[in-house]
């Protein structure tokens, strides 16, 4: 497709576009991650890679409809239970079983949905609601197959049996690639929707139901089917989840979870696929972590709630929208100049870290590039936590922070250096990255606090120095890109 001259900064947007992204970074997740992380970990974000996908079915009704339906987390568990139920009854393979309970599921997502289809709001909300604790009680009640004779497969006063993971992925490491790639599925699956037809006829019923009847959209029909793929969605996790443990318990799906889950998506935002990334890692990653340091996980519950009033007041973007709007007119020749000094600098680090001891190559190269990462996302997430204490309060920050940073570029170029003119802001980022990366890779990847901070310090000042030695050289070819190729990552339209 050709670009537009007139609009020279905005991309196609064609669901190809739209979808690439996500599925690369989904491959190199599923590259490293078994190389890096430990069984618990791999566990641990195979789990996060389901909750993800539930999150993304949260994000599609309400970020596309404005529906709240807090009974996806029970789809979850249906899509868990006829997997378990087909495979221990039926012997079918997981394959086939994880299909057929995911279509099972979508069934029950309509069934859910066929209420919204007249109403909205707080009494969907309570409706979905009135659905995930019903489903509770059943589960609590009939529990979930093990193995046993009946109806419901349970195995009384005797050994529980545990389904077998699929061929293709009987390791920690196999099974989390294949979460990864119906995790990729699930989510392109949902972007290609927004993308297209569907989604043109979802935003239009949002705004006005009527102005949707009049232009000749079924809003009955996009509704169904909205309910439909996001029951299907859900209802594929919970058959992954199945797999991961080889059972279920009846615990693991109470109705707290799916308000949970529904307030951690609005914090990661709805309107963009990283937020349901965000969401799963918040959900489980977060907990795990405080485990992980001896610290009880139902600590992150306060930290939840703080997390939801920020967003809130910051407006309804969430976590992933706020960086979307960051990386908005990040330019081309920036990204360019970043893979490649990046790349020198966390490969170094790893080397020498490795060769001396200290850490893993594989973990001091991902501590390094996310230290690198977070110096260029943070600084727009962070400052935004002010807006808890009020606009004025945050403009008044702003304010001072760029007063005493022209005060302190001033004296840096008084002596022949180019200064940034945010070197305040960037130096209280370059802090917090490396307290907060630094007990991240202390709890998963067991580098001690103090090499992790060295590793995360030394790789943000290298870039430092690299940036002030080479502006000048590279400032002209910088330019020369950016003429040619505009803004990748603006608003698509």
């Amino acid at each position: 497709m050709a670009r537009n001259k007139d609009k020279p900064d905005i991309p196609p947007g064609t669901p190809f576009q739209r979808v690439r992204p996500m599925l690369i970074t989904f491959l190199v997740v599923a590259v490293i991650g078994p190389a890096l992380f430990s069984s618990y970990w791999l566990n641990t974000f195979s789990t996060v890679a389901c909750l993800t996908l539930v999150a993304a079915t949260v994000s599609l009704l309400y970020g596309q409809l404005g529906m709240v339906s807090l009974a996806q987390f029970a789809l979850t568990g249906v899509g868990g239970w006829f997997c378990l139920r087909l495979i221990h009854g039926l012997g079918l393979p997981f394959e086939v079983a994880l299909l057929i309970s995911a279509v099972i599921a979508g069934v029950f997502g309509l069934i859910v949905g066929l209420p919204a289809l007249r109403m909205r709001g707080l009494y969907l909300a309570l409706l979905t609601l009135m659905v995930a604790a019903a489903f509770q009680v059943v589960v609590n009640v009939i529990g979930f197959p093990d193995g046993g004779e009946g109806w419901a497969g349970r195995v009384v006063n005797g050994q529980r049996a545990l389904i077998q993971r699929p061929w293709l992925a009987t390791t920690d490491d196999a099974y989390f690639r294949y979460v990864m790639f119906w995790l990729a599925a699930g989510m392109a699956l949902i972007e290609w929707q927004r993308a297209t037809m569907p989604g043109r006829a979802w935003a239009l019923i949002r705004k006005s139901e009527a102005a949707a009847i009049a232009a000749g959209v079924s809003v009955l029909g996009y509704k169904a089917w909205a309910f439909a793929l996001g029951g299907a969605i859900a209802g594929l996790a919970g058959g992954l989840l199945a797999g991961l443990n080889g059972q279920l318990d009846n615990t693991g799906f109470p109705t707290s979870q799916s308000i949970l889950l529904y307030g951690l998506t609005i914090v990661g935002g709805s309107y963009h696929w990283m937020g349901a990334v965000i969401a799963g890692l918040l959900i489980r990653a977060l907990p795990a972590l405080l485990n992980d340091h001896g610290a009880d996980g139902n600590l992150a519950n306060a930290f939840y709630g703080f997390a939801l009033l920020v967003s809130l007041i910051q407006g309804r973007k969430g976590l992933a929208g706020q960086l979307a709007d960051f990386y908005k007119f990040v330019r081309v020749s920036r990204i360019v100049e970043g893979s490649l000094i990046w790349g020198v600098i966390s490969i170094g680090l790893a080397l020498a870290a490795a060769h001396f001891g200290y850490a893993s190559f594989a973990g001091t190269l991902f501590i390094a590039l996310i230290a690198l990462l977070f110096r260029q996302a943070i600084p727009g997430v962070c400052w935004l936590l002010l807006g808890f204490f009020g606009k004025r309060v945050q403009n008044a920050a702003e304010d001072i922070e760029a007063a005493i940073s022209l005060r302190l570029s001033r004296i840096v170029e008084a002596v022949g250096l180019v200064a940034d003119h945010r070197i305040l802001k960037r130096t209280l980022n370059m802090l917090f990255i490396g307290f907060f990366v630094g007990w991240v890779a202390w709890g998963v990847f067991d580098v001690e606090f103090v090499v992790a901070l060295a590793i995360i310090w030394s790789a943000i000042v290298i870039k430092f120095l690299i940036e002030l030695a080479l502006y000048p050289a590279v400032l002209p070819l910088r330019q020369r890109i950016d003429a040619r190729y505009p803004k990748p990552f603006a608003s698509y339209r």
